[in-house]
């Protein structure tokens, strides 16, 4: 049992002394959405810091997961069109099939 708890302790004090980004991605990215909410149909724009990224893919999900939009870029500000239908919607960039980013979206009428 004293083996256990050992193990367990351990493990505790390592995570206790990871940086708190590492675990993070959207604050590391510091990813800037805006207008959020958003109208339906209004242009949103995205700006990624200048990290020297390469290409990385805008991907927009609904509450189920459905691909409402992607795009393709290597700039740092884009923009895309929300969505037609109010709700909450998911953004995120992934870069070398890594996700670097998440925002959520408020779509509003």
């Amino acid at each position: 049992m004293k083996q256990y708890f050992s193990i367990i302790l351990i493990c505790a004090l390592c995570l206790a002394t990871l940086p708190a980004q590492a675990n993070n991605p959207v604050e590391e990215s510091k990813l800037k959405v805006y207008p959020n909410p958003v109208q339906r149909g209004a242009m949103v724009t995205v700006e990624m810091p200048a990290s020297g990224h390469g290409e990385v893919s805008v991907v927009l999900y609904n509450t189920v997961g459905k691909v409402i939009h992607t795009l393709k870029t290597t700039d740092d500000t884009v923009e895309l069109s929300a969505p037609e239908i109010s709700g909450i919607y998911l953004l995120r960039i992934i870069e070398k099939q890594k996700v670097i980013a998440v925002e959520k979206i408020i779509v509003r009428e």
